[in-house]
């Protein structure tokens, strides 16, 4: 019988450096690590291209990834998605954007909308993050069936992508409920390593206490 396990990741960039040095930095402490393709330029297809081949290495010794797909032009999205589809590295999730014309192109079933701060658009498959719903458009309850990563980190003020923080949980808590426990994707979106390795540990405590 397969037991559901949720499974913990972080970002690509928790130090300057290039996506197989984050990943293999992140590699022991995660579950996965969520691929920043922020943009689909020359240079990026050309690192990827490069470093596809590490990355396997990683995946074979029990690394999982995601995507974070272009952000900027939904033409870039497709390019790096396709690029993604058309590797070995098989993703779990893109998370995408709901960028104009994004429901222009049939994306396949692994592909995820997220909540933005002035925008949430409903979607088959949804990823939710916590500061763009505690900084902007409140997440509506009846999306959360669909919401299969939550983007995670501390939120104060109007500060985002900080090191977690009990304020964050509990807002968390309270919208999710025990739906929390059956997402299956926790990325946390922190670009520092002490911070996410400080947030590793709250985090645990809470699910300790249960």
């Amino acid at each position: 019988m397969d037991l559901f396990k949720q499974l913990i990741g972080t970002t690509s960039w928790l130090f300057p450096g290039t996506y197989y040095q984050n990943a293999r930095s992140a590699a022991q402490k995660v579950d996965f690590v969520e691929l920043l393709v922020y943009q689909w330029d020359e240079e990026t297809h050309k690192l990827l291209s490069q470093e596809i081949g590490g990355l396997m290495e990683l995946k074979q010794q029990g690394l999982l990834y995601t995507v974070h797909l272009p952000t900027n032009d939904i033409e870039e999205a497709r390019g790096a998605f396709e690029f993604f589809e058309n590797s070995e590295l098989d993703v779990m999730t893109y998370v995408l954007h709901p960028l104009d014309g994004f429901k222009d192109f049939q994306w396949n079933e692994k592909v995820a909308i997220e909540n933005m701060v002035g925008k949430v658009e409903a979607y088959d498959k949804m990823v939710f993050d916590i500061g763009h719903h505690m900084l902007g458009e409140k997440f509506p309850p009846e999306y959360l069936d669909s919401v299969v990563e939550i983007h995670l980190m501390g939120v104060n003020g109007n500060q985002d992508h900080l090191k977690l923080n009990d304020d964050t949980l509990e807002e968390l808590c309270l919208l999710f409920g025990d739906k929390l426990y059956s997402v299956p994707y926790i990325c946390f979106e922190i670009f520092d390593m002490d911070l996410l390795e400080d947030s590793l540990k709250i985090w645990k405590n809470m699910i300790n206490r249960g």
